[in-house]
């Protein structure tokens, strides 16, 4: 794999030397080999960084991107899988796998992906309570975040008084036998 990158790259090299001293009977305008110029230029960025030890993410974020008005049965089971049918769910949490990755393929046109970084580093245990996750898709450990454990858990006090539906139904009736308040 070495090997085929440093020939892309004299490929690059040589391509970029033509580029510089265009030949005469090029069919090519200006704009179009500099439109080639920065795909080329990217290309190169992905392959220096994969060379150098470029992990990729291992979680992504992903958004509905469109309507499933009109869509096969098969794409609309498939955004169903991933928990994006409703409209109040913003964005979906997918592991970085292989078969994860064809799936998302397959419904490429109706989302939106964008891979999880970690600026502060993987977040351990005790930091769980104290993240949070951007549009942009980094997670952001922020300490003025932190929420003790002991205060999500719930009273015990107030798990007695929790109203189940028999009660309710019982003081809706009370309520409504004793008629309107004396408000005049």
């Amino acid at each position: 794999m070495a090997a085929q990158s440093k020939k892309d790259f004299e490929a690059i090299e040589i391509y970029n030397k033509l580029r510089k001293k265009p030949l005469a009977d090029t069919s090519y305008s200006a704009s179009e080999l500099k439109v080639a110029q920065f795909y080329f230029d990217k290309v190169r960025e992905y392959r220096k960084r994969s060379e150098e030890g470029f992990e990729p993410s291992k979680l992504f974020m992903v958004w509905k991107n469109a309507t499933l008005v009109g869509r096969p049965i098969w794409e609309k089971e498939a955004m169903l899988k991933l928990g994006l049918v409703d409209h109040k769910v913003k964005c979906a949490i997918v592991m970085n796998t292989a078969s994860n990755n064809k799936f998302l393929w397959s419904i490429k046109h109706l989302i939106r992906v964008r891979p999880i970084t970690f600026p502060d580093g993987f977040p351990t245990e005790d930091d769980s309570y104290c993240t949070f996750l951007k549009q942009t898709g980094e997670l952001v450990i922020a300490s003025r975040l932190k929420v003790d454990p002991e205060n999500l858990e719930r009273d015990p006090d107030y798990e007695k008084t929790k109203l189940d539906q028999r009660t309710v139904r019982e003081n809706l009736r009370i309520k409504w036998n004793q008629g309107y308040p004396l408000m005049y």
